[in-house]
């Protein structure tokens, strides 16, 4: 039985239709429940212990809420934020880089470690999509912390995904990249990310869980 209980704030943006995913299939997301971003000072946030924040979301609306995803995180929670981070409502990233290009080349991608949610992955299918370079990630966040694990970055050694457990109390990855969840289906090999990411939620709750009781 999974851990984790998501609820992902809704941007209410054209890539998303009814709550669902955008992704080959456009199938549900059921194990997600979603949250109009603009209830997230007002809802209920205790049966949930992942949040997840994706692109289009109202930055100058989180940023005025931070202490929502500060309490959040120091609850002993994940919150994954799959965004550019223009204001500096989560802990332990920076803002949004663009990433400085000569050639589609420099979005080329290698992961920071084996054995993360990437494995398995084709790079250049992660990097190109219908031929276009730099779909999946075009950017990222300076890392605050040096304790931060990095899991995905640019050939040049720029993270792009990376996680940090010292800021707070919980576990924050901040990634400058699409949405994992939404990795689940497709033909070739990025449909790994999704459940290879689920099963590190799972791992990541239990060691959160495990060092609360300690």
């Amino acid at each position: 039985m999974s851990e984790y209980k998501i609820v992902k704030l809704d941007g209410g943006h054209a890539f998303s239709l009814e709550g669902r995913a955008m992704n080959v299939s456009n199938e549900p997301m059921d194990h997600v429940t979603f949250l109009d971003q603009y209830e997230i000072s007002t809802a209920d946030l205790s049966e949930y212990n992942v949040m997840v924040v994706t692109d289009f979301i109202d930055q100058e609306h989180l940023y005025e809420h931070k202490q929502v995803i500060e309490n959040f995180l120091n609850e002993g929670k994940i919150i994954i934020a799959n965004t550019h981070i223009f204001r500096p409502w989560l802990p332990g990233a920076g803002l949004f880089m663009p990433k400085e290009i000569k050639s589609h080349a420099d979005y080329v991608m290698e992961p920071a470690a084996e054995g993360t949610f990437y494995d398995g992955v084709d790079m250049m299918e992660l990097t190109y999509r219908k031929g276009v370079s730099g779909f999946y990630a075009r950017g990222s966040h300076p890392v605050v912390n040096k304790e931060s694990e990095i899991v995905l970055q640019y050939t040049d050694g720029t993270p792009i995904v990376f996680i940090d457990r010292t800021a707070t109390k919980g576990t924050v990855v901040a990634a400058s990249c699409r949405d994992f969840l939404t990795y689940a289906t497709g033909e070739n090999s990025t449909q790994l990310i999704a459940p290879q990411f689920s099963a590190w939620l799972d791992q990541e709750l239990l060691r959160l869980k495990e060092g609360s009781e300690r």
